[in-house]
């Protein structure tokens, strides 16, 4: 029987991977575990580690760091802990292949420990571009020290072939997330997230650039002030990802849904609870990757702010703007006008996403003694290619 370990630091991550993972779970040739660390053990961020055992999933460690967003600073120590912890677990238990989706901070020390102790790993959503966020260069380090990747495009796969990984180990499966908030189990969406959906609302989520020279503050104000332009409908906040400066997001966004009654906050929502809510929204208005993978699958628009996300394919549904109020607002209004005249489309949706990540793993895992003998070699593009 084969080890199987997912690494978890967010609610997003874990939600999509979720209906995924339960496949891997039921299988009897598999054992699967969790690694939880990151915001989900954190109070601040609603210690959303509860999810994934009310889900009947075997969490076999928590793995706390100290979560510090009020500087560069502060994230450099919570990786070098998450790396010194990580090291000691995969010293100490026989991990198979290891799961990692994305780009989280934490997730490359994740793989450095990893992938230093030869543990192999199988990197999901490896080849996207982030331009605005260090989540660019995380990524593509996370992609050279794995030996499978699950990417969502083809001009992903092509980019992480493009990295030096050999065409037979990279396989384009689509987005679980695009296929996966169109499955809401309805039990787990709060009567108080029903209610809001006889509303007219925006849902705004929006977090830090972190590779550009812009100002959080001066972001969040700019945003703020747009919202203030349309108070005949009700804004929807959630709250904020641990990266640097997001505390001052989080403390803005709090004070004016204090002065606001037509705004509530949410620190963190259940998957479905947060899929519940986009569906019955307006738009969703931020800068999250799920506005761009998530959203379009759900019939609604996103305003995408900023450069956070600049250099992800999108599609028709998306509405890039600057994060000027009066740009973000007159992109709303727009909304307000089209919203329901056009079908959004998705080019991150494939049928059957997570049975055919469960598939193609099964086959992986048959083949990975085979993969493993000896150390990757650096595939080279022909010329001219």
């Amino acid at each position: 029987m084969k080890h199987i370990v997912f690494a978890t630091g967010s609610r997003a991550d874990y939600g999509i991977m979720r209906r995924f993972l339960r496949l891997v779970d039921d299988d009897k040739e598999m054992r699967l575990s969790i690694l939880a660390t990151g915001a989900l053990l954190d109070d601040r961020f609603g210690y959303q580690v509860e999810l994934i055992y009310q889900d009947g999933f075997h969490v076999d460690g928590e793995i706390k760091i100290p979560i510090n967003t009020a500087s560069d600073l502060g994230v450099i120590h919570a990786m070098a802990v998450a790396q010194d912890q990580f090291a000691e677990y995969f010293s100490g238990n026989v991990v198979d292949l290891l799961l990692i989706l994305g780009d989280r901070y934490e997730m490359l020390s994740v793989a450095v420990a990893a992938a230093m102790q030869r543990v192999p790993i199988l990197h999901i959503h490896g080849g996207e571009a982030t331009f605005g966020n260090y989540d660019e260069f995380i990524r593509h380090a996370i992609t050279k020290m794995s030996i499978y990747h699950f990417t969502t495009t083809d001009e992903y796969r092509n980019r992480v072939i493009q990295l030096g990984e050999a065409p037979e180990r990279v396989f384009c499966l689509g987005a679980l997330g695009a296929e996966n908030c169109m499955y809401i189990e309805e039990g787990n969406v709060p009567d108080i997230i029903k209610a809001l959906s006889g509303k007219k609302y925006f849902v705004i989520l929006f977090h830090p650039e972190t590779l550009t020279n812009v100002d959080t503050l001066a972001q969040v104000q700019e945003l703020l002030t747009a919202i203030e332009a349309i108070q005949e409908y009700s804004f929807v906040f959630i709250g904020s990802n641990a990266d640097t400066h997001s505390d001052v997001i989080r403390e803005y966004v709090e004070r004016f849904v204090e002065e606001n009654q037509n705004a509530v906050y949410f620190e963190n929502l259940h998957t479905d609870a947060y899929h519940y809510l986009l569906k019955n929204a307006i738009c969703l208005l931020g800068n999250s990757s799920s506005g761009i993978i998530e959203a379009p699958s759900l019939g609604i628009y996103t305003i995408n702010i900023g450069d956070r996300q600049k250099g992800r394919v999108r599609g028709n549904s998306i509405i890039d703007v600057r994060c000027n109020a009066l740009e973000i607002s007159a992109a709303m209004r727009k909304v307000l006008e089209i919203y329901r005249t056009v079908k959004p489309e998705n080019p991150y949706y494939k049928g059957n996403s997570a049975r055919l990540y469960y598939e193609t793993l099964k086959k992986l895992v048959d083949r990975l003694e085979h993969d493993t003998r000896e150390p990757k070699n650096f595939f080279d593009l022909a010329e001219g290619q």
